[in-house]
């Protein structure tokens, strides 16, 4: 590649990929000191950037984080999975973890056809609110075919789940305690039925140390279920006509997905020493709220304006279901 070459292209992608990171390190210092979401942060300074009207300039250096950086942060998550941690919770763990991401992603699909949203649609939200809200509904929406209203989705999607768990974690800690849960079984309720990995910290931080640690081991079973879930909706959408998209079928899992496996596959072998974990997990959610910032950029605040209350009414309603099916199975395995 000739130097004039290699100029053209960072003139066209310098822009937007300064502007990505500039997005992540403000939306970072925005969370800590506003204890606010950060994925929610990211979604409003994306829209922000994306009503300055600076498409042209930014958008191919956004892309970038849109689309490959986002692939790459959903695989780097599988880093963080910890077979040892994991299995202290046990088989039942495995189990209702399943269930609840599986009960989850049928019931949004049932939901979403019954209110008429596109499947795909759906099932990015079914996703998000079944596994690990915001990191679910971006790896659900690689799987789905590109497309405005896709990509719109997501974004609004991104915000109801946050808003969502951030009730969750001020409603359900005083509801345990009236439903007579223990801090373990409170601790399993939380993991099984918060959407956002934040919020789940936030629920159990505020009954005790055991129910922390409880509520992130359950949350980190469901997470395991990212990469099977992702090719499930991939299935899904091989099958229907409304996908909102061309979809000529899945003949492989996608390669993030691949690279998710493999990366959990890797620590759970010990192959990534403790050091590397910490920077895969700081690279991941670096690349994950660039996405999400990248994503809002391209859609602007207008996008706001065109959300559709049957999402909104689905959002909800998958996340009471999910709430119940982990209170019903906190009670029947734990």
């Amino acid at each position: 590649m000739t130097a004039a070459a290699l100029r053209l292209g960072a003139s066209r992608l310098g822009p937007g990929l300064a502007a990505g990171v500039l997005l992540v390190v403000l939306t970072k210092l925005l969370a800590q000191s506003l204890h606010a979401p950060a994925p929610l942060i990211a979604v409003v300074l994306g829209m922000m950037l994306g009503a300055l009207g600076l498409q042209a300039q930014l958008g191919a250096g956004l892309d970038i984080f849109a689309k490959p950086g986002l692939r790459l942060g959903v695989a780097m998550m599988g880093a963080q999975i910890s077979w040892a941690e994991f299995a202290a919770l046990g088989g039942p763990a495995i189990l209702a973890s399943g269930v609840v991401v599986l009960g989850g992603l049928a019931i949004g699909a049932a939901a979403g056809t019954a209110l008429g949203l596109p499947v795909a649609e759906a099932l990015i939200a079914a996703a998000a609110c079944s596994i690990c809200g915001a990191s679910a509904a971006l790896a659900a929406s690689q799987a789905a075919p590109a497309s405005p209203a896709n990509q719109r989705t997501t974004a609004l999607v991104i915000v109801g789940v946050n808003l969502l768990s951030t009730v969750a974690m001020l409603a359900y800690p005083p509801l345990a305690h009236a439903l007579g849960l223990t801090s373990h079984q409170a601790g399993v309720f939380f993991g099984l039925s918060i959407h956002d990995v934040a919020q789940v910290a936030g629920a159990g931080a505020s009954v005790s140390p055991e129910t922390a640690s409880t509520a992130a081991l359950a949350k980190l079973a469901r997470i395991v279920w990212l990469g099977p879930a992702v090719i499930l909706i991939g299935l899904m959408l091989t099958r229907s006509k409304e996908g909102g998209g061309v979809v000529s079928g899945l003949k492989a899992p996608p390669l993030f997905v691949l690279g998710f496996a493999a990366l959990a596959a890797a620590r759970g072998l010990g192959l990534i020493p403790p050091m590397l974990v910490t920077t895969l997990a700081t690279c991941s959610s670096f690349l994950l709220l660039a996405g999400v910032g990248a994503i809002s950029a391209k859609l602007g605040p207008k996008a706001l304006l065109e959300v559709k209350p049957r999402l909104a009414i689905m959002l909800g309603t998958v996340t009471v279901a999910v709430a119940i099916l982990a209170y019903a199975l906190t009670r029947i395995f734990f």
